[in-house]
């Protein structure tokens, strides 16, 4: 029992290494940005940052590579950050929620669900830009975090339980999309995340930026679009482990049995 109490209570913040590859490669392209000087900063945009005028002027101010460039920048986009500010708050809540789901989902699966956040992110961000927005790029994690945070939400509130009782396993279940709405604590999570996005999104100067380096704003609907990717896709990647009744490690023996 003392190997399973302390395989539950390892720190949030002990990150698995492809969290850590991941935050390595956004700090390795912001010090590039930051220190290759401005003409290096104007490339790495360009050549990454994710242009709506990609997709619905092509060449529109000189952009080269069109929609197809458009399609590569739906994920490229996220190793560049406008600034300190952006990067670190975004490292910060990788680490915080993409720890416990890159635990649960190992490697490859958590890669996977963080670059189709990213893309879906971006993909909604540009679907809802007014032709002013065209040529200013999105950059930014922010986007893959959000769906790190959105899936995290589908398992960080619910009770401590066996996962797999022959492989002695103790975890937190994944609810069912069906019972999110019914518990409180994680239509709280979500209020608050919603809450803190349209302010920080209206109010904040921080999340995208001209190929000058000057922050704009922050792309929040491609926070909005990632949380939703992220809480959605969890439930395909996670295979859950048979229970000791024979069911579904994620549903309790009575629901299970009614279930037959």
């Amino acid at each position: 029992m003392k190997k399973l109490e302390q395989s539950e209570n390892q720190p949030i913040l002990r990150a698995p290494p492809v969290v850590l590859i991941l935050l390595a490669f956004m700090l390795g392209f912001h010090l590039l940005s930051v220190f290759g000087g401005a003409a290096l900063r104007v490339e790495l945009i360009v050549a990454l940052g994710l242009f709506p005028a990609r997709f619905f002027a092509e060449g529109l101010g000189g952009l080269p590579g069109g929609w197809v460039q458009g399609v590569v920048n739906l994920f490229s986009h996220s190793l560049l950050h406008g600034s300190w500010t952006h990067l670190i708050l975004n490292g910060v809540w990788l680490l915080a929620f993409g720890s416990p789901v890159a635990k649960r989902l190992g490697p490859r699966k958590f890669m996977f669900l963080f670059m189709v956040c990213v893309m879906f992110g971006g993909f909604w961000q540009i679907f809802v830009a007014d032709v002013s927005g065209y040529l200013v790029p999105i950059i930014g994690a922010s986007g893959g975090v959000a769906g790190l945070m959105g899936a995290a939400s589908r398992f960080a509130f619910s009770d401590v339980s066996w996962l797999d009782p022959n492989a002695q396993q103790l975890g937190r279940r994944l609810l069912r999309l069906s019972d999110v709405p019914r518990r409180r604590p994680v239509m709280l999570f979500i209020a608050i995340w919603l809450i803190m996005n349209l302010t920080f999104g209206l109010l904040g100067p921080y999340g995208m930026a001209d190929p000058g380096g000057s922050a704009v704003n922050i792309a929040w609907l491609a926070h909005l679009g990632g949380f939703l990717a992220g809480i959605l896709l969890i439930g395909l990647l996670e295979k859950p482990p048979l229970s000791a009744s024979g069911g579904p490690g994620h549903v309790d023996y009575g629901d299970w049995k009614n279930r037959k």
